[in-house]
């Protein structure tokens, strides 16, 4: 998969071709809606990183709004005003493109890729912030509902996120618990050795 088939939503932004590079993000073995690729991002943008994160990417920032956001402040730091406004087009364009995948309602949420996609949603494109985050199961499928401070909720379609960090967070205990087993064997050899 390459970078040029994610984006190709841009030459066409709808709701359908949004959801076919969304497909090829969450459907990637290395997804992982809740990685830590933003806060490492962010700090290299605090340390003054510019090259290292402007060439900064993976399948979990391609379609991130914030991943794009901090990247178009790093091409102003350095100058780079062509590349920075195609960044901050990009990150334009994803966040419109959400806000066609639904209505924000519980029958019609919105579809994001990350959890921050939602944040990013709300602060970048709507100019909001929400109060309270709660998720509920609605047909087969996990929402995450954002209070806003007018008392309005917004709904954000969150299954493939979940499912994955729910997997994710299986995997990782069975590497962790097959990996304790190991020393704990050696150390049960090691005591009967002597």
């Amino acid at each position: 998969m390459s970078q040029e088939t994610v984006f190709d939503f841009i030459k066409d932004p709808t709701k359908e071709n949004f959801l076919k590079s969304r497909e090829l993000i969450i459907t990637n073995p290395d997804y992982d809606p809740y990685s830590d690729d933003l806060e490492i991002m962010e700090k290299l943008f605090e340390d003054k990183e510019y090259d290292k994160l402007n060439y900064y990417v993976n399948i979990n920032v391609l379609l991130s709004p914030r991943a794009h956001f901090i990247k178009y402040f790093s091409l102003k730091q350095i100058g780079d005003t062509k590349a920075s406004e195609g960044v901050m087009f990009i990150c334009h364009n994803i966040l419109s493109c959400i806000e066609k995948t639904g209505d924000g309602t519980m029958e019609n949420p919105y579809i994001v890729i990350r959890i921050s996609d939602e944040n990013d949603f709300l602060q970048l494109h709507l100019r909001k912030k929400y109060t309270q985050q709660r998720l509920v199961q609605h047909e087969g499928k996990y929402l995450d509902v954002l209070t806003l401070e007018d008392g309005s909720e917004l709904h954000f379609d969150i299954t493939d996120a979940y499912q994955r960090a729910a997997f994710s967070f299986k995997k990782r205990n069975e590497q962790s618990e097959s990996q304790e087993e190991q020393p704990k064997k050696k150390k049960w050899w090691n005591f009967n050795k002597n």
